[in-house]
């Protein structure tokens, strides 16, 4: 792939994870590359996740079973060139008994899960169960669990690697440069280009009905809450809130706990902050599933982000897609959802459609 792309001058508007990325891939195929980004590189939507590299077991019920394996193959990608950043982590799904339908529908999932990941699994859940002389996991009101293997990351580190890649790349960065004008000619403020990439995340379609371009999709800005707790776990939990509409995810953090996320609809993407009852709702979820309660006072910190969901027909924006779309017009390509873990997919998308631009 290197060198196909000589010569190409490439502006990217976004410097969260997916527009670093794309940066990366198509510095190393041989663009001259910008990135443009309001703020700090991957200071917004892309450090405020949950910090896993994930296909989206949970993904599953909603039979979204493309972007999972997309999301297998991604988490594969960054666990294999980020090592010093990344690893592996074990997650227990709590169960009540063999004979139920929730214990069915967890074990036919996490099967599915390694299946799809084929060649690239990190390796086979197990059963834990109260007869098992090893469980140490007593602090939680359940005694059955079923456990699959994911991708963590330190974002933070990671995020550092990225940035020093970038610069290795001799990419150029504008930071806290704030677009004022782009159009599908290929020009961004004053600087003139081969190729635009929009990858903005939640802002988008904003910024494309800012400069009187037309959207193919539309977005929903759903915002994710996290908490960090005074609590220290050795293992990581995924189990229903208590609302029994999404799960929620006890992390280890360091010598802390991650807890997230919620998922709440909003206006717009700016300056996202948790509200008294997303708190209220973790902090009574983690409860409901862990002997040792926690209060107000055990929360260290909290972080929130938006995530950009494309608006599909159903009124449930829970089984919204975490696919991504990307949209053409001339020397324009936008990019629509997506997430941290599918970042390189995106990537090799876009240098796929400049490539083939290239040939014809």
């Amino acid at each position: 792939m290197a060198g196909t792309l000589l010569n190409k001058k490439i502006g990217i508007i976004g410097g969260g994870v997916t527009g670093v990325i794309t940066a990366i891939f198509l510095a190393k195929s041989g663009c001259s590359v910008t990135i443009f980004e309001k703020k700090e590189l991957l200071s917004e939507t892309s450090s405020r996740t949950t910090k896993l590299l994930h296909g989206g077991i949970r993904y599953l019920e909603s039979f979204q079973i493309k972007e999972v394996k997309n999301g297998l193959n991604d988490r594969y990608w960054w666990l294999k060139n980020f090592p010093n950043n990344t690893k592996k982590i074990e997650i227990l799904i709590p169960f009540k008994s063999f004979f139920s339908t929730q214990f069915l529908k967890y074990f036919i999932g996490i099967k599915l899960y390694q299946l799809l990941s084929f060649k690239k699994s990190l390796g086979k859940g197990r059963l834990i169960s109260k007869t098992t002389k090893s469980n140490i996991f007593t602090n939680t009101n359940y005694e059955n669990f079923l456990t699959f293997f994911d991708g963590a990351m330190d974002d933070k580190s990671l995020s550092k690697k990225l940035k020093d890649e970038l610069k290795m790349l001799e990419v150029d960065i504008y930071e806290n440069y704030e677009i004022c004008n782009f159009n599908v000619a290929g020009q961004i403020d004053k600087f003139n280009f081969d190729q635009i990439v929009l990858a903005a995340g939640p802002w988008t379609k904003i910024l494309l009905e800012k400069n009187n371009i037309e959207s193919d999709k539309e977005i929903d800005f759903i915002k994710g809450s996290h908490l960090v707790i005074n609590k220290s776990i050795e293992t990581g939990f995924m189990f229903d809130g208590i609302c029994k509409t999404r799960y929620i995810f006890a992390l280890p953090y360091g010598k802390k706990t991650l807890l997230g996320t919620t998922e709440k609809r909003v206006d717009n993407p700016e300056n996202p902050k948790i509200e008294s009852e997303e708190k209220d709702y973790l902090i009574n979820s983690y409860n409901s599933f862990f002997n040792d309660r926690i209060t107000q006072e055990d929360v260290i910190s909290s972080f929130s982000g938006v995530r950009p969901l494309i608006k599909s027909l159903d009124k449930d924006f829970h089984r919204s897609t975490r696919d991504f779309y990307l949209q053409k017009n001339k020397k324009l390509i936008a990019i629509f959802g997506g997430k941290w873990t599918t970042a390189p997919s995106t990537a090799k998308k876009i240098v796929t459609i400049i490539e083939n631009e290239e040939v014809s």
